[in-house]
């Protein structure tokens, strides 16, 4: 069978929707498909049997080229095109303050006075003039999802987002991001001398930054390792360094194939993400090296997946809550191997490569034999 797989961001990608595209074409491929790369839709090759559009640029024109073609169309939505912003959350409250439908007026306040980090620049607050556009883009997005032949969810919040934003139940499946088998591998290689806590969203207030550094300074003795991007113009990152001192470690920015030495490096990997997080490969990495994972629940991502006490461990929000469920962790070593063993066997059994590809599999049978 011969898969077109459209990823736009095949030319000079980067994130989480990048790094599953990648490992997703090649477990295909190692499974026997023909697969062909397509940055847009105007590289799509005709005599393909499935078109698999991966993420959202391009979307609408793949949509309707496939269309006059009549070539069988799967979507992989990574992100969430339900929102202007992409996280139905704004900062009302440290913890976020959720939304779960995007109108106009919403937008333009999201635009012209949602901080994120810090108060909008007047470039930022520009962006409200393109609120129009943006929310017009969504809803022409959301109807052509409805006339693909089947639309690939990686998580659970995000099929329930595009279904109330309009996306028909029987078009979407669920099928998580794939992790490459080699996260199972330890690199033998052990970064800090002390146990300590990993966050790798850098000072990002949407991932967190700002509750894990709070969580982690009710802990004495305990470091926070800063992986990511460090804007040391941001009031976080202010934040950060009056609350820990030098119990934080600023790292920068790791490639994706070093990462793996962080995680065995750490005792603990915290997911404090605030927004609606459609997956988030870091909870899902870490799993698979065995490492436990602290997240809050609710709002998709490691809370889709992980179940509190078997898998990870998960909080409502709410910082001292968050705080004492990563002291158990450093406290409680039966828990800390229960955690670590049920996490690592969970993540093989639905994650990796091969598996995620069997999915996918099925879904091709089922588009071509309808």
């Amino acid at each position: 069978m011969k898969i077109c797989l459209v990823s736009p961001t095949e030319k000079g990608g980067y994130g989480g929707g990048f790094v599953s595209t990648r490992i997703l074409a090649k477990a295909l491929e190692e499974r026997g498909y023909d697969i062909h790369f397509a940055y847009s839709y105007k590289e799509i090759a005709k005599d393909s049997d499935i078109v698999l559009h991966q993420n959202i640029k391009y979307l609408i024109q793949t949509q309707k080229f496939c269309e006059r073609k009549n070539l069988h169309l799967v979507v992989t939505v990574n992100s969430f095109i339900s929102c202007c912003t992409g996280t139905h959350v704004i900062n009302k409250t440290k913890y976020g303050s959720s939304c779960y439908k995007c109108n106009l007026w919403k937008a333009f306040n999201c635009f012209l006075w949602n901080k994120r980090n810090r108060y909008p620049s007047t470039k930022e607050r520009l962006k409200a003039l393109t609120v129009i556009p943006r929310f017009y883009n969504l809803k022409r997005r959301i109807k052509a999802l409805n006339k693909v032949d089947k639309v690939i969810c990686i998580s659970p919040t995000m099929r329930k987002m595009l279904g109330i934003n309009g996306v028909k139940e029987e078009k979407m499946e669920v099928i998580p991001q794939p992790v490459d088998s080699s996260f199972l591998e330890d690199p033998g290689v052990r970064l800090f001398d002390e146990r300590v806590a990993l966050f790798t969203s850098g000072t990002s207030w949407i991932k967190g930054a700002h509750l894990a550094t709070e969580a982690i300074s009710k802990i004495s003795e305990i470091k926070l390792v800063f992986t990511g991007s460090i804007n040391k113009s941001d009031p976080i990152f202010g934040q950060i360094s009056n609350s820990l001192g030098d119990r934080a470690i600023f790292v920068g920015v790791v490639p994706a194939e070093e990462m793996k030495k962080y995680y065995y490096s750490a005792h603990v990997v915290l997911f404090p993400s605030i927004w609606f997080e459609a997956f988030g490969r870091v909870w899902a990495e870490a799993c698979m090296c065995g490492k436990p994972v602290v997240a809050f629940k609710g709002r998709g991502g490691a809370s889709d997946y992980l179940k509190h006490e078997e898998t990870a461990l998960l909080s409502d929000y709410d910082v001292d809550e968050y705080a004492e469920q990563i002291k158990r962790l450093f406290e409680d070593e039966a828990l800390y191997k229960k955690i670590s063993r049920n996490a690592r066997e969970y993540a093989k059994k639905n994650f990796l490569a091969d598996v995620v590809a069997r999915k996918y599999e099925k879904v091709f049978e089922e588009v071509e034999k309808k």
